[in-house]
Protein backbone atom coordinates (compact mmCIF):
# COMPACT_ATOMS: atom_id res chain seq x y z
CA UNK A 1 0.00 0.00 0.00
CA UNK A 2 2.84 2.01 0.51
CA UNK A 3 4.09 1.79 -3.26
CA UNK A 4 0.77 3.38 -4.74
CA UNK A 5 1.97 6.87 -4.21
CA UNK A 6 5.45 7.19 -5.25
CA UNK A 7 4.54 4.89 -7.89
CA UNK A 8 1.79 7.20 -9.31
CA UNK A 9 4.04 9.92 -8.85
CA UNK A 10 6.71 8.66 -11.33
CA UNK A 11 4.68 6.89 -13.83
CA UNK A 12 1.68 9.03 -14.40
CA UNK A 13 3.03 12.45 -16.15
CA UNK A 14 5.00 9.36 -17.98
CA UNK A 15 2.47 7.36 -18.77
CA UNK A 16 0.36 10.51 -20.46
CA UNK A 17 2.89 11.21 -22.51
CA UNK A 18 3.47 7.98 -24.08
CA UNK A 19 -0.28 7.42 -24.18
CA UNK A 20 -0.50 11.06 -25.88
CA UNK A 21 2.59 10.24 -28.29
CA UNK A 22 0.65 6.89 -29.26
CA UNK A 23 -2.34 8.46 -30.02
CA UNK A 24 -0.85 11.44 -32.21
CA UNK A 25 0.59 8.86 -34.30
CA UNK A 26 -2.06 6.40 -34.77
CA UNK A 27 -3.81 9.56 -35.70
CA UNK A 28 -1.40 10.48 -38.13
CA UNK A 29 -1.13 6.68 -39.59
CA UNK A 30 -5.37 6.14 -40.08
CA UNK A 31 -5.92 7.79 -43.06
CA UNK A 32 -2.51 6.47 -45.24
CA UNK A 33 -3.30 4.27 -47.99
CA UNK A 34 -1.99 0.83 -47.02
CA UNK A 35 -4.53 1.27 -43.96
CA UNK A 36 -7.20 1.82 -46.34
CA UNK A 37 -6.05 -1.15 -48.15
CA UNK A 38 -6.15 -3.57 -45.36
CA UNK A 39 -9.69 -2.52 -44.31
CA UNK A 40 -10.32 -3.40 -47.74
CA UNK A 41 -9.38 -6.72 -47.49
CA UNK A 42 -11.56 -7.25 -45.16
CA UNK A 43 -9.30 -7.73 -42.00
CA UNK A 44 -10.79 -7.23 -38.53
CA UNK A 45 -10.50 -3.30 -37.09
CA UNK A 46 -8.58 -4.85 -34.39
CA UNK A 47 -5.64 -6.31 -36.44
CA UNK A 48 -5.45 -3.20 -38.46
CA UNK A 49 -4.58 -1.72 -35.77
CA UNK A 50 -2.39 -3.67 -34.02
CA UNK A 51 -0.41 -5.30 -37.22
CA UNK A 52 -0.43 -2.59 -39.53
CA UNK A 53 -1.04 0.83 -37.47
CA UNK A 54 0.80 0.62 -34.37
CA UNK A 55 3.31 -1.59 -35.98
CA UNK A 56 4.62 1.77 -37.78
CA UNK A 57 3.78 4.07 -34.75
CA UNK A 58 6.16 2.09 -32.30
CA UNK A 59 9.26 3.26 -33.60
CA UNK A 60 9.08 6.76 -31.94
CA UNK A 61 7.14 5.89 -29.11
CA UNK A 62 10.16 3.21 -28.59
CA UNK A 63 12.42 6.39 -28.39
CA UNK A 64 10.22 8.26 -25.98
CA UNK A 65 9.86 5.17 -23.64
CA UNK A 66 13.46 4.90 -23.58
CA UNK A 67 14.10 8.38 -22.82
CA UNK A 68 11.29 8.16 -20.10
CA UNK A 69 12.61 5.40 -18.34
CA UNK A 70 15.94 6.86 -18.12
CA UNK A 71 14.49 10.03 -16.50
CA UNK A 72 12.22 8.30 -14.09
CA UNK A 73 15.00 6.97 -13.11
CA UNK A 74 17.12 10.05 -12.69
CA UNK A 75 13.59 11.86 -11.33
CA UNK A 76 13.03 8.71 -8.31
CA UNK A 77 15.68 11.33 -6.34
CA UNK A 78 13.40 13.57 -6.30
CA UNK A 79 10.61 10.71 -5.00
CA UNK A 80 12.91 9.04 -2.55
CA UNK A 81 12.96 12.88 -1.04
CA UNK A 82 9.59 13.79 -1.01
CA UNK A 83 8.19 10.17 0.36
CA UNK A 84 11.16 9.83 2.66
CA UNK A 85 11.97 6.68 1.17
CA UNK A 86 15.83 5.43 1.98
CA UNK A 87 17.89 4.53 -1.41
CA UNK A 88 20.42 5.32 -3.82
CA UNK A 89 18.46 9.01 -3.98
CA UNK A 90 18.79 9.82 -0.02
CA UNK A 91 22.51 8.44 -0.76
CA UNK A 92 22.96 11.04 -3.22
CA UNK A 93 21.14 13.93 -1.69
CA UNK A 94 23.11 13.20 1.77
CA UNK A 95 26.30 13.01 -0.60
CA UNK A 96 26.00 16.43 -2.35
CA UNK A 97 24.79 17.55 1.36
CA UNK A 98 28.13 16.31 2.85
CA UNK A 99 30.03 17.09 -0.21
CA UNK A 100 31.40 13.24 -0.34
CA UNK A 101 32.53 13.45 -4.14
CA UNK A 102 33.27 10.19 -5.00
CA UNK A 103 30.34 8.62 -3.90
CA UNK A 104 28.52 11.53 -6.55
CA UNK A 105 30.84 10.75 -9.15
CA UNK A 106 29.73 6.97 -8.82
CA UNK A 107 26.29 7.83 -8.78
CA UNK A 108 26.84 10.26 -12.11
CA UNK A 109 28.95 7.50 -13.70
CA UNK A 110 25.64 5.01 -12.77
CA UNK A 111 22.80 6.62 -14.19
CA UNK A 112 25.49 7.73 -17.16
CA UNK A 113 25.94 4.09 -18.01
CA UNK A 114 22.26 3.77 -17.70
CA UNK A 115 21.54 5.81 -20.16
CA UNK A 116 23.90 4.16 -22.91
CA UNK A 117 22.38 1.09 -21.77
CA UNK A 118 18.70 2.20 -22.53
CA UNK A 119 20.04 4.07 -25.71
CA UNK A 120 21.70 0.89 -26.85
CA UNK A 121 18.67 -1.14 -25.95
CA UNK A 122 15.91 0.65 -27.61
CA UNK A 123 18.54 1.18 -30.80
CA UNK A 124 18.50 -2.65 -31.01
CA UNK A 125 14.51 -2.61 -30.26
CA UNK A 126 14.56 -0.69 -33.71
CA UNK A 127 15.76 -3.40 -35.63
CA UNK A 128 12.99 -5.66 -34.21
CA UNK A 129 10.64 -2.98 -34.86
CA UNK A 130 11.46 -1.97 -38.47
CA UNK A 131 13.56 -4.26 -41.03
CA UNK A 132 14.71 -1.57 -43.18
CA UNK A 133 16.89 -0.72 -40.18
CA UNK A 134 18.42 -4.19 -40.68
CA UNK A 135 19.26 -3.45 -44.51
CA UNK A 136 20.39 -0.17 -44.02
CA UNK A 137 23.34 -1.03 -42.38
CA UNK A 138 24.95 -3.36 -45.29
CA UNK A 139 24.90 -1.47 -47.83
CA UNK A 140 26.48 2.43 -48.14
Amino acid sequence: AYIIMPALNLALFKTSLILRMTQAGVREVMPQDYVKVARAKGLSPARVVWVHVLKNVMIPVATIIGLEFGSVVAFSVVTEKIFAWPGIGKLIIDSIGSLDRPVIIAYLMMIVALFVLINLIVDLLYILLDPRVRTAGGRS
